[in-house]
């Protein structure tokens, strides 16, 4: 169940890494600034719980539904950008500017594991050093795919396909 949810975390950052592809460059610095600030901001918060109290809320059968539910709706969303076309100007621009709330919850979790699989480390070098590779991932992951996949429905394409796998995982976590 463990790696289900690592691969679910994963995914949901490779969603809003491609997401952030397909953005323009000014907005594709501030939210890997803002990916980056986050994973810095978050490190005390995450060291006050044990390791124990994530492994049993990802145990816990009414939290895994709770997650799924708002990992469909993320990623139903991420699939109507997906369809959506830039003459539609109210929902396009909408969800043309947003890169993935759930980005955030997955880089929680990568960061638990990376403070409790680094015994006897400082905290804030483990913070530092996350931020920095988040903010050099974000950032040169987006060029990489920008530059792999140089068509704008190339992206969407793949974009739609990761969401798809996302939705395919919740309904495998839950257990249906």
């Amino acid at each position: 169940m463990e790696y289900l949810i690592a691969i679910q975390a994963g995914l949901i950052l490779m969603s809003s890494l491609v997401k952030t592809g397909l953005l323009s460059t000014r907005m594709r610095i501030a939210i890997a600034i803002c990916y980056a600030a986050f994973m810095w901001w978050v490190t005390p918060r995450m060291t006050e719980l044990s390791h124990e109290v994530f492994t049993q809320l990802a145990a816990t059968r009414g939290v895994l539904l709770d997650v799924a539910v708002c990992m469909v709706i993320e990623a139903v969303v991420m699939m109507a950008y997906c369809f959506c076309s830039p003459k539609q100007k109210g929902w396009y621009v909408i969800l043309d500017y947003e890169p993935g709330l759930l980005a955030l919850p997955a880089l929680c979790y990568f960061q638990v594991q990376l403070l409790y699989g680094l015994p006897g480390v400082d905290y804030d070098w483990v913070a530092w050093l996350s931020a920095g590779l988040v903010l050099l991932l974000m950032l040169g992951g987006s060029l990489l795919l920008r530059w792999l996949l140089r068509e704008r429905h190339l992206l969407k394409e793949l974009l739609f396909i990761i969401n798809l796998m996302i939705v395919i995982l919740c309904v495998a976590i839950t257990g249906y």
